[in-house]
């Protein structure tokens, strides 16, 4: 009998660096950023299509505010594919996000199943060379492994976590030999320069019989507590307030994967994004000879290397470079392109004086229906 392949959608998270566009009550997974459909949804089918998976067998993790637009997405591609929608009461980090997925999935789909975890929001370029990558991780989740997949650097970036490369075990699976934190410019520039860092994509694929062995030895206290919250509740996609709300919030990389010693790499280099910035959106997008990413009603003079994304009204820049500039009709971003700390700051800033534009969209967001196609 044949493995059933559980892809799990890990569909949390607020996007607050894609401001104005992402917001609270709906976030970047839910935005058709890079063509008609949203991040969510082509994950979805990705994943389906690379692991050749039921739309019946796949598993997202998401919070309960969020659970009508994550049924109501998928839904829209495949009313099976919405059949296993786990709301968490209170985001508690994707340690507790993905246990919760492992006990479900053994309760549900039984022993020997292997789940493939995946964010929502992330763009993938290279289908074929994902499905190379799945295959050499699948043949490590058969041997026991927990399987990350990384990223072949293309830039010193900043913003993601590394793995360290180590030595060729079998069909393009190589040890792990350790998770490094996000690195400053120079700490970057040297992984990159030395040849054996890879990004951490954040993806994953293993044995659920495996997984819940590594938490039991590395975080067992967290494991009983997600599996009691299931407990308690009468539906297992709902599991109780209280209990869920008192799991520690950790990185499943910390909790698990940096503790385990099963951990294999498979390196590969699937033109991937995690499109968490809108520097990296606009790397995405298609651009005029200036350098130029544009969507909507925009007239641009003496203008380089800018995002311009428009709205309800017209947007016209001259003499400028390396900016944002987004209109949601309710708000209006000028930012530099590159500077995704200050946008997160002034997210915080705004959330704290109480605008709602941090929270809601507008009734009809234009960012929705004028989203640039690559």
């Amino acid at each position: 009998m044949s493995k059933i392949i559980v892809p799990v959608i890990l569909c949390g998270g607020s996007g607050s660096r894609l401001w104005p566009a992402s917001r609270e009550q709906h976030p970047k997974q839910f935005l058709p950023l890079v063509d008609d459909r949203s991040l969510l949804q082509n994950t979805m089918e990705r994943a389906l299509r690379v692991a050749n998976a039921k739309p019946e067998h796949l598993v997202t993790v998401t919070s309960a505010n969020l659970a009508g637009m994550v049924r109501e997405q998928l839904s829209a591609i495949d009313p099976a594919a919405a059949k296993h929608v786990l709301c968490e009461p209170s985001a508690r980090n994707t340690a507790a996000a993905v246990a919760y997925a492992a006990v479900y999935v053994r309760r549900v789909f039984g022993r020997g199943a292997t789940l493939w975890i995946l964010p929502a929001d992330h763009y993938i370029g290279n289908e074929e060379e994902m499905a190379t990558a799945f295959r050499s991780a699948m043949d490590a989740s058969s041997d026991g492994r927990l399987a990350t997949f990384g990223i072949k650097p293309t830039r010193a970036e900043t913003g993601y976590g590394y793995i360290r490369l180590g030595p060729a075990e079998f069909n393009g699976v190589h040890r792990a030999e350790g998770f490094v934190e996000k690195p400053d410019l120079a700490t970057a520039q040297k992984y990159v320069a030395e040849g054996n860092y890879l990004w951490n994509s954040g993806m994953f694929l293993f044995s659920v019989d495996t997984l819940i062995l590594e938490y039991i030895k590395h975080a067992g206290e967290m494991l009983r507590q997600v599996a009691a919250a299931m407990d308690k509740a009468p539906d297992f996609t709902q599991p109780a307030n209280d209990l869920y709300d008192a799991i520690p919030s950790l990185p499943f990389d910390k909790a698990i994967m940096e503790k385990s010693s099963r951990v294999a790499v498979v390196p590969c280099n699937p033109l991937w994004s995690d499109i968490g910035s809108w520097e990296s959106l606009w790397e995405l997008r298609a651009k005029d000879v200036d350098g130029n990413a544009i969507a909507g009603d925009a007239v641009l003079h003496g203008t380089r290397d800018c995002l311009i994304q428009g709205g309800t009204k017209l947007i016209a820049c001259a003499g400028v470079e390396d900016l944002v500039v987004i209109d949601t009709g309710d708000a209006l971003l000028v930012a530099k392109r590159s500077d995704s700390d200050s946008l997160r700051s002034l997210v915080k800033m705004l959330k704290a004086r109480g605008y709602p534009q941090t929270a809601h969209m507008p009734v009809m967001p234009e960012v929705i229906s004028r989203a640039g196609a690559l």
